[in-house]
């Protein structure tokens, strides 16, 4: 039977590399070298050496997880899709579209259990940051949100500006600042440029005569 013949810390804190038989085999985190109870000198099964070396997989799968998630919120989707891409870029030892999954689904799962992922949470970062630094009509706000994997109800759930008095009012102030930038243009190319901004914003077409005819008027 293959046996453990040293445990050395690596550079990179909080894991360690286990050897067996004289050779590298996998690495652990600390956390889950102390809960197993590897040893030197200790004898382990291949059954078990490619158990831990699942485990180290996931590990590191949910390390990079956690780190892409520390830069800001993200839906689940978001996290789903950055996973499938470390897998596949990476090379881990996962191999098929069920592999895939059944490694990806717990990872999920433990994000999710310690608060790390939420898709109601992200949405209302989206919306807020959408609101203060880009604001955009709500079929686009919508648009962006479906893409990123939120569901339906929770867009409901934060009535995303669909009233014509919302977007109208933000679509007149969006449009009163890009005139000042547009103000030396000819008519015509003025609105042709006006309307191609606010539809870019995600604004509908009605809302965007609206605002004409309201600036039209003051």
């Amino acid at each position: 039977m293959p046996t453990i013949t040293a445990i050395k810390t690596q550079k990179k804190t909080g894991r360690v590399n286990v050897f067996i038989d004289g050779r590298f085999a996998f690495g652990l985190s600390t956390e889950s070298l102390l809960r197993i109870g590897l040893k030197p000198n200790q004898d382990i099964s291949q059954e078990e050496i490619e158990k831990l070396i699942k485990e180290n997989e996931f590990d590191k799968l949910y390390q990079q997880a956690a780190k892409f998630l520390s830069y800001r919120p993200r839906s689940e989707k978001e996290v789903r899709d950055y996973l499938l891409r470390k897998i596949s870029a990476n090379r881990f030892k996962i191999s098929g579209n069920q592999g895939h999954n059944k490694t990806v689904g717990p990872i999920i799962d433990k994000l999710k259990s310690q608060n790390l992922i939420s898709d109601t949470e992200f949405a209302k970062w989206w919306i807020e940051q959408r609101s203060t630094f880009r604001p955009t009509g709500a079929r686009l706000l919508t648009l962006e949100l479906k893409r990123k994997g939120v569901s339906e109800d929770i867009i409901k759930m934060f009535n995303v500006p669909s009233s014509m008095l919302n977007e109208l009012e933000l679509a007149k102030k969006l449009a009163e600042k890009k005139i000042r930038v547009l103000k030396n243009l000819p008519p015509l190319e003025l609105k042709q440029k006006l309307t191609a901004f606010l539809a870019r914003r995600g604004f509908s077409w009605e809302t965007i005569e609206e605002v004409f005819s309201l600036l039209t008027k003051s």
